[in-house]
């Protein structure tokens, strides 16, 4: 018999384009941005944006043990789909392991429909406390996204 898993959907409408979406999220300066959970956490963010790279996070709060997640890309659409298998290993030791899939759909007036599938939480109590942290990662990355559009349009 197969166990139970919960799944997250995370859903947002970001005032940026699909490309300038993709390359906030998964660039890794940024990503000490967009993973941090605070300002003063300190985050290392490692990402080969190709089908078999990794993408490696480790985030940590201040004077605390660090989160460290490490995905492996199965699918790279750009700018409109990246799918990845994710390991994330809690402070605590234990590792949650998911398959990821993210969508990013135009929508009118240059904005992005950002959709981020997440299946294989053991337990809902552990779905809802990671998805907690999506409207801020959200807000990070339109902010930063902004920027990769303001820069476009100066080349």
């Amino acid at each position: 018999m197969t166990k139970a898993t919960y799944d997250l959907v995370a859903e947002q409408l970001l005032n940026a384009t699909d490309e300038d979406v993709v390359d906030a999220y998964t660039d890794a300066y940024a990503g000490r941005t967009v993973f941090a959970g605070g300002p003063d956490w300190d985050v290392d963010v490692v990402c080969d944006l190709r089908v078999g790279g990794v993408w490696s996070i480790r985030s940590a709060p201040p004077d605390g043990t660090a989160y460290r997640e490490t995905n492996r890309f199965t699918v790279i659409d750009r700018p409109g789909r990246l799918a990845f298998e994710s390991a994330l290993t809690m402070p605590d030791g234990s590792t949650v392991r998911r398959d990821v899939d993210v969508t990013f759909r135009n929508e009118e007036r240059g904005r992005t429909r950002m959709t981020i599938v997440q299946k294989g939480f053991p337990t809902a109590e552990a779905r809802d406390a990671f998805g907690a942290g999506f409207p801020g990662i959200f807000e990070r990355l339109e902010r930063l996204a902004a920027r990769w559009s303001r820069g476009r349009a100066r080349s």
